[in-house]
C-alpha cells in the first residue's frame, strides 16, 4: 500500500487558500475584469443572434399554425357541405 505524506502546511485555512489562484487577492481584478468581458460578450451574443433567431421561428410558427387553421375550418365547411348534399339527396330520393 502506497502512503502519500502530506505537509502539515498544507492544512492550515491561511496556507490552504494560498495555492488556489481563485482566491489569490492580487488576480482578482483580472478574474472581475474577465468575467465583465466574458458576460459582456455573451450577453451581445445573446442579444444579437440568439434572440433574434427565435423571434424568427416564432414568426414562421405562428404562420404556419394560421394556415393549419384556415385549412381545418375549409375542411370542417366542406364536411358539413357535404353532410348536408348527403341527407338532401337522401330525402330527395325518398320522395
Amino acid at each position: 500500500m502506497v502512503q502519500i505524506q502530506l505537509e502539515e502546511s498544507c492544512f492550515n485555512s491561511t496556507s490552504f487558500f494560498s495555492f488556489i489562484p481563485q482566491f489569490d487577492l492580487l488576480t482578482l481584478g483580472a478574474q472581475v475584469f474577465g468575467l465583465l468581458l466574458s458576460l459582456g460578450l455573451f450577453y451581445y451574443y445573446t442579444i444579437n443572434v440568439t434572440i433574434p433567431y427565435f423571434i424568427e421561428i416564432k414568426k414562421f410558427r405562428t404562420k404556419k399554425l394560421a394556415k393549419n387553421n384556415e385549412l381545418i375550418l375549409n375542411i370542417d365547411k366542406d364536411l358539413n357541405y357535404t353532410l348536408w348534399l348527403i341527407n338532401y339527396s337522401y330525402k330527395n330520393f325518398l320522395k
